[in-house]
């Protein structure tokens, strides 16, 4: 009897499990055992400290920028080794292209002042002429842009022509790598102004002209009369140190001389410089290399796929050579850093075994 009711519930126990299950409950099921993972997984992620979890994308940015930053470096590098080159070309002045011009130059500035002194300012000059107080003292000077498809032709022009004049070149810069510019200061007789501009136009377009003249008549006949007081002021000097009998009336005249002659060196210089500046007219002009514009022809499918691969190609190897100098430039710091990390890995650690 036991028998047959034990294989009568296990044909019960069959048919139950027999039975199918739900789909409601199989859905149900699944749901909640995807929805416990998921809490699972969250709860791993957020039992990590925030420092662990950021620290690989910071530590791989960090190396990006690194690395851009070394290539702006380079390019920082080569431009401040073009323009203290450029500048050490300007301090010299002109370079040995334009040694001639330099020598005419000081050649020039010599005579001018050789010509001047001999023209008498000295004690023995005490007063003017008529025509000489009605003479204007005009300083003219001229700015010119010129742009030009043959620079190194129009630059010949301008140095054939300066020569032809009797002119000479004072400073001299030329720049640019694509385009070239060059400024020139230049020094042009007055009366010969006026042809040399107009022979500059035949050397290219004429972008920016300007003149201007500074009328400094005032100021030199003012020196002048204040050098023929000094002159006579002098001359009474010399009488008095003749007649001193005292060794400190010697010594007072003497520097009341000195004075003097101090202020005479002085007027004369500034007249000097303003018959310079009468006689040679200064002229700047900037030479400036037109453009050239190139029109490239219409690339194929394949050419512009080419020329992107090859980019592409190129802007990796410097990314790359940029990201060695980087590591290479911050190993030190990377050095300090990760041995103050395993300091305190080791610090931790003894803490933890003592507790």
């Amino acid at each position: 009897m036991k028998m047959k009711n034990a294989n009568d519930l296990d044909q019960r126990l069959s048919r139950l499990y027999a039975a199918p299950v739900p789909e409601s409950f199989e859905t149900g099921w699944r749901a909640d055992i995807r929805r416990e993972e998921s809490i699972q997984g969250m709860k791993k992620w957020n039992g990590k400290p925030m420092w662990k979890r950021l620290a690989p994308a910071m530590c791989a940015l960090v190396l990006v920028a690194g690395s851009l930053w070394t290539g702006t470096l380079e390019d920082d590098a080569q431009h401040a080794a073009v323009t203290g080159y450029r500048s050490a070309g300007s301090s010299n002045g002109m370079n040995a292209k334009y040694s001639l011009m330099t020598s005419e130059s000081a050649a020039y500035e010599e005579a001018s002042y050789d010509m001047v002194s001999a023209a008498g300012y000295d004690a023995g000059v005490t007063t003017l002429g008529a025509d000489q107080q009605t003479q204007r003292k005009l300083v003219r000077s001229a700015n010119l842009t010129i742009r030009t498809n043959t620079f190194d032709d129009a630059l010949a022009q301008v140095q054939a022509r300066l020569t032809e004049m009797g002119g000479y070149i004072e400073n001299l810069y030329q720049y640019g790598e694509t385009t070239r510019h060059i400024s020139l200061s230049m020094r042009v007789p007055s009366e010969k102004l006026d042809v040399f501009l107009q022979t500059m136009e035949g050397t290219g377009k004429v972008t920016d002209r300007s003149e201007s003249t500074v009328d400094m008549t005032t100021e030199y006949y003012d020196n002048e009369a204040r050098l023929n007081t000094l002159y006579e002021k002098r001359a009474r000097l010399n009488e008095l140190l003749a007649q001193a009998e005292t060794v400190s009336d010697l010594i007072e005249i003497e520097s009341a001389i000195a004075d003097t002659q101090y202020q005479i060196d002085r007027f004369e210089t500034s007249q000097r410089s303003i018959d310079r500046q009468v006689e040679m007219s200064e002229v700047y002009l900037t030479l400036m290399e037109q453009e050239q514009t190139v029109v490239n022809p219409e690339l194929t499918l394949a050419e512009r796929i080419r020329a992107g691969f090859e980019d592409s190609v190129e802007w990796l190897a410097g990314f790359g050579r940029d990201m060695i100098v980087f590591t290479v430039m911050a190993s030190p710091v990377i050095g300090v850093a990760a041995a103050v990390w395993l300091l305190w890995k080791l610090i931790r650690k003894f803490k933890k075994r003592e507790e």
